[in-house]
């Protein structure tokens, strides 16, 4: 692997937990001794903050889809009244 995936490969293991703790606590050290990292990291951090934000927009996406399927469909009107009437 070259280096720049290897650093990818390290800051994944250490934002998701994955590292061991005498691993992480050398990466620790690491960040403090090199400033690209830190930026690497900030940037890595960004792009997790994005795909969760566009996971829970495709999944809000869903459910209403289906909702608009069950609202439409003549043989789901009662379902959707009873959980209506629950709301109230």
């Amino acid at each position: 692997m070259r280096t720049s995936l290897n650093n990818i490969k390290a800051i994944d293991d250490y934002l998701l937990g994955h590292m061991a703790p005498a691993d992480a606590i050398l990466f620790e050290a690491n960040i403090l001794l090199n400033n690209d990292l830190i930026n690497e990291i900030q940037h890595q951090q960004s792009a997790y903050e994005i795909i969760r934000q566009y996971s829970r927009q495709k999944i809000k996406d869903e459910i209403v889809a289906v909702q608009e399927k069950l609202a439409a469909a003549p043989q789901y009107r009662g379902y959707m009244q009873r959980i209506a009437n629950l709301f109230k």
